[in-house]
């Protein structure tokens, strides 16, 4: 196996690194495990949550429907307020 371990992906996350990574909130987190929606596991008192459940999760978000935002208007050519020149 190589020393170099940059390329090495976790399996589990603490749940501080899940709330980090989905950008939810830790009682979220809780939530989704209790709810199926992320699985995790224990490893002594630590709670674990699996990585494939966090990027399955992420997957099946609906996609944001935002609507481009409005062209600008061209500003007007004439000096700003108090400028005398």
């Amino acid at each position: 196996m190589s020393d170099d371990n940059s390329s090495l992906r976790p399996i589990t996350v603490s749940i501080k690194d899940a709330q980090a990574i989905t950008g939810i909130s830790r009682s979220r987190v809780y939530e989704a495990i209790g709810n199926g929606e992320l699985d995790a596991v224990k490893d002594g008192d630590r709670i674990l949550v699996t990585m494939a459940s966090i990027e399955r999760r992420q997957a099946a978000l609906p996609r944001a429907r935002i609507k481009p935002p409005k062209p600008r208007s061209a500003r007007r050519a004439t000096a700003p307020h108090g400028d005398a020149s």
